[in-house]
């Protein structure tokens, strides 16, 4: 059952994910869609969002796909400018980024520490 603050957010009916890739981001959207939102869904790969589209269309929802690389501010205000514009008011963000690293903590090298730390912090 939904709660009374989620049903009010509803009615605004816009939801973004960013960093809706295969797993939480894409239950997350989905989630919302089944809510009654429209979908905005956005990765740096916007070829491996076409999955997730499909799903949310066929489910009966209405989804938007976005490329997205989330550490850089230009592309982050083009995309809100056009959901903003195109879709609707934006009443729901989900700051879902990561950059699939698995492996130990001390095996990391810089390079990849200061991408992670980049992309968690804009």
């Amino acid at each position: 059952q939904p709660t009374v603050a989620f049903e009010n957010l509803r009615r605004n009916r816009v939801a973004l994910v960013v960093g809706a890739g295969d797993g939480i981001g894409a239950s997350v959207a989905r989630r919302f869609s089944v809510a009654g939102f429209v979908v905005c869904v956005a990765r740096r790969n916007s070829d491996k969002l076409a999955p997730l589209l499909e799903q949310i269309r066929g489910a009966g929802g209405t989804a938007h796909g976005f490329a997205l690389d989330a550490r850089k501010e230009s592309e982050v205000i083009d995309m809100m400018r056009c959901i903003e514009d195109d879709i609707g008011t934006l009443t729901v963000c989900v700051f879902n980024i990561g950059a699939n690293v698995r492996f130990p903590i001390l095996d990391t090298t810089s390079r990849v520490y200061f991408k992670v730390w980049e992309m968690a912090c804009f």
